[in-house]
């Protein structure tokens, strides 16, 4: 069964709550919606700098502690302490034009 994870997709990029308990970062590229999980695979912070935004540049996420950039629209790692690595994607799909997953 499907769970909303957001009411639209007007956004850029934001972090959302998952029904599993943890914190998913959302993306909009071009109409695209990417999710991942919002855990650094450097060390499992949060990427967001306590406010749910982590997007740093057109299609970069950053995170917080350490610096590490991520293609926004793959995961992948391109700069940083975990270069080469990737940020957990999340399946979701856009219905009625609510963010779900499930």
């Amino acid at each position: 069964m499907a769970q909303v994870l957001h009411e639209n997709t007007g956004f850029d990029q934001i972090t959302v709550k998952h029904p599993g308990g943890f914190e998913v970062i959302l993306y909009n590229h071009q109409g695209a919606i990417h999710a991942y999980r919002n855990s650094c695979p450097h060390v499992g912070v949060g990427l967001d700098w306590g406010t749910g935004r982590c997007l740093s540049g057109p299609n970069e996420l950053q995170c917080a502690l350490h610096g590490a950039v991520f293609v926004a629209d793959t995961g992948e790692c391109i700069a940083g302490p975990c270069y080469g690595q990737s940020l957990t994607r999340i399946p979701v799909r856009v219905e009625d034009g609510k963010v779900v997953c499930g």
